[in-house]
C-alpha cells in the first residue's frame, strides 16, 4: 500500500493483480510516532484477524505495532521526540467505509472494493505499507536533491 499514491496493490506470486484507491490517516505522509497522531504507519505487517461485521463494513486487522515499530517508538521516547507518557497505539485496520475520506491512521476503501480484498486475504497475508512506490514523484525528487 502506498500512502502518497493512495493505492493498495494486490500481488499474487509477485505479479500485480488488482489496484484499489484508498484513504489514509489525516497525517498520512507523516511517520506514525504515537497513539492519536492520525498517521498511517509504514512497514511490513500481516493480517491477524478478519472482521466480517466491522463498524466500517468489513475489516482486516493488521499486527501494528510490530517489533520494528516498538523499537522505533522506544528510541523516539529516549530521544524526547515522543512524550514519556505517550502510548504507541494499536487497532490498525484495512477497512471499508470509503476511499475518499481520511482516517485516524487506518487504510479505508469503498465497501465494494473492501469486499473483494476481504475475500482475497487470509490470516497471515503480508501487508506492506510504504510512503510511495514511485521514484519520480515530487516528494521523492525533493529528497533525492538533499
Amino acid at each position: 500500500m502506498s500512502k502518497l499514491d493512495r493505492k493498495l496493490i494486490v500481488f499474487r506470486n509477485g505479479v500485480e493483480t488488482h489496484t484499489y484507491r484508498v484513504g489514509v490517516g489525516r497525517n498520512g505522509l507523516k511517520d506514525k510516532l504515537r497513539s492519536g497522531d492520525q498517521a498511517t504507519p509504514e512497514g511490513r505487517y500481516r493480517v491477524v484477524k478478519k472482521v466480517p461485521g466491522s463498524h466500517f463494513f468489513r475489516a482486516l486487522l493488521i499486527n501494528y505495532p510490530n517489533e520494528e515499530d516498538l523499537r522505533a517508538f522506544s528510541l523516539a521516547k529516549k530521544k524526547g521526540i515522543v512524550s514519556k507518557r505517550a502510548g504507541i497505539g494499536s487497532l490498525l485496520e484495512i477497512h471499508g467505509g470509503g476511499k475518499d475520506g481520511v482516517t485516524d491512521g487506518c487504510v479505508a476503501l469503498d465497501n465494494r472494493d473492501m469486499a473483494e480484498i476481504f475475500e482475497m486475504a487470509n490470516v497471515g497475508t503480508p501487508v506492506t505499507i510504504v510512503g510511495s512506490m514511485s521514484y519520480d514523484n515530487i516528494v521523492s525528487a525533493a529528497f533525492g536533491k538533499l
